[in-house]
């Protein structure tokens, strides 16, 4: 298994322009080649911040049938479950395929230590739920589009 960290604040985009118009080469080229992504993002005023629908919308045929998994962050109680509730819909437009596991951070700053060390040791079964479910569809996935004619 492969991983790569994409930061949207890193991806060159355009702010006078949105869709597939602003495509990124290399950004485009690694969600073409993988088989899931997880989602991990904070909540703001009950929704997701904009600069990571920007970058969702630089890319549509790469997203087709590819498992998603969405990991809410909140400085508040609920975990960002209002951001996740948001997105789906969202996710589900471009074609991904959202998992049936999340993963909700509340209270984020007193979950990780100044190193970024998991200080609630209740969230690695929770975790790791999320990723053998993510593993799983993507695998599943995969194979359907490489054995299985469109119809």
């Amino acid at each position: 298994m492969e991983t790569e960290l994409i930061d949207v604040r890193r991806l060159p985009m355009r702010i006078d322009d949105a869709g597939e118009q602003m495509k990124d080469p290399t950004f485009s080229s690694t969600i073409e080649r993988c088989d899931g992504l997880i989602l991990v993002t904070p909540e703001y005023n009950h929704g997701y911040p904009g600069l990571l629908k920007h970058a969702l919308d630089m890319n549509l045929k790469e997203y087709i049938h590819k498992a998603v998994g969405i990991c809410g962050v909140s400085a508040g109680p609920f975990g960002g479950a209002r951001v996740i509730e948001n997105l789906a819909p969202v996710l589900r437009e471009l074609g991904l395929v959202i998992i049936f596991e999340d993963v909700n951070f509340g209270t984020v700053q007193e979950l990780f230590d100044e190193q970024g060390k998991l200080l609630d040791q209740k969230y690695i079964g929770r975790v790791d739920k999320f990723l053998n479910e993510l593993i799983w569809m993507a695998r599943v996935l995969r194979h359907g589009r490489e054995n299985v004619a469109p119809v």
